[in-house]
């Protein structure tokens, strides 16, 4: 049974039933309208701190080339950019720059190659740290694509279908329900992202997963070619001073033009556009794309990203026997996720015991 038809749930379906198990998604809503429907789709490899992650991703990206393959995923190789507005800056990325090539291609760029390859940025940023192996998805397309086909290797999907209990006897995990059927299921998989601590209340599990709102505004334009953040952009997916955690990113969307955000407020659910917080992302932005000074945005997406308060994913059993996590990533949900699928089919079969995300460390 897996809980969420996200990224992270369709993933873990997927694996799952590839692996010949006999599988039941649910998810409250339809396939990908939850943190998917509002997400960037870069598959980001380079913004890295630690050789754990830089692993983890690597496999991910490695498990996106199986699933175009075998599934239908698609996916756009652009590279991606980590931009430095300072010397200084750019001084740190040299240091990123060295931890991460024992993982993944990088080199740093300096002012006049960063222009020549996206004209479009502002002269005088200091250079930026460019990771050729860095993609872009289409995140709805890739949970369609990946249910499709678990649903050929003998998945059954059952969207609109919120789970109200998870049925606990003698701490093992015996049955899911729903409001119209009760599914007896030996594992629980919980990927249902912000709604993961709604979920793991019903198996007395206390899961440290709340929704974090983002603002994204899309533009017809196709103003650079590859994704690109500015130099500490990660450091927004801590808390912030001011509560928005305003960084500049901007990609290419699949489907054309731009992508530009973004924030991080904890707002709770509250999914309505701020104009306020518009203005700034797209104020921010044009400081290093000065053509934006001269549009406006065209329409805005408003979405929630689960984060977690360890600062990390949640992927391993926690609680009665049987229940397991796979949630909490937050921003990087689109380039681990088929790595975290991968994952949670590991323990289920038994092939790995922990994965080191797990909700007790």
């Amino acid at each position: 049974m897996v809980i969420g038809a996200g990224v992270i749930g369709s993933s873990c379906a997927y694996f799952l039933a590839r692996d010949g198990h006999r599988v039941v998604l649910l998810d409250r809503g339809d396939v990908a309208s939850g943190t998917a429907s509002a997400s960037g789709g870069w598959v980001i490899l380079h913004a890295r701190d630690e050789r754990e992650a830089y692993r983890l991703v690597s496999e991910s990206r490695r498990l996106y080339d199986l699933l175009a393959e075998d599934a239908g995923v698609r996916i756009l190789p652009t590279g991606g950019l980590s931009i430095a507005s300072s010397p200084s800056e750019l001084e740190m990325l040299r240091a990123q720059c060295e931890r991460a090539r024992e993982f993944i291609p990088v080199e740093l760029l300096d002012r006049s190659n960063l222009h020549d390859l996206e004209p479009m940025l502002a002269p005088d940023l200091a250079g930026a740290l460019y990771c050729p192996g860095d993609a872009v998805v289409d995140p709805p397309q890739v949970c369609r694509a990946l249910m499709k086909r678990a649903e050929t290797l003998g998945a059954q999907v059952l969207t609109h279908q919120p789970v109200v209990d998870i049925e606990v006897e003698t701490n093992r995990v015996m049955a899911v329900r729903t409001m119209t059927e009760r599914i007896p299921a030996a594992t629980v998989v919980c990927a249902a992202g912000v709604w993961s601590a709604e979920v793991g209340r019903l198996a007395g599990v206390t899961v440290p997963v709340r929704p974090r709102r983002g603002h994204i505004v899309r533009i017809s334009r196709r103003l650079v070619t590859r994704p690109m953040l500015e130099f500490g952009y990660e450091e927004a997916t801590r808390p912030s001073t001011d509560g928005r955690g305003l960084e500049f990113v901007m990609q290419p969307a699949p489907s054309g033009g731009c992508l530009i955000g973004s924030s991080r407020e904890f707002k709770g659910f509250e999914h309505n556009v701020d104009p306020g917080v518009v203005a700034s992302v797209w104020t921010r932005a044009a400081r290093f794309v000065p053509a934006l000074r001269d549009l406006r945005p065209e329409s805005v997406l408003v979405g929630f990203r689960p984060y977690c308060d360890l600062g990390r994913p949640l992927i391993g059993w926690a609680g009665p026997q049987g229940f397991l996590l796979a949630t909490g990533h937050e921003g990087t949900g689109i380039a681990l996720g088929p790595a975290t699928g991968k994952l949670v089919a590991d323990l289920v079969a038994g092939r790995i015991l922990r994965t080191g995300y797990e909700l007790g460390g």
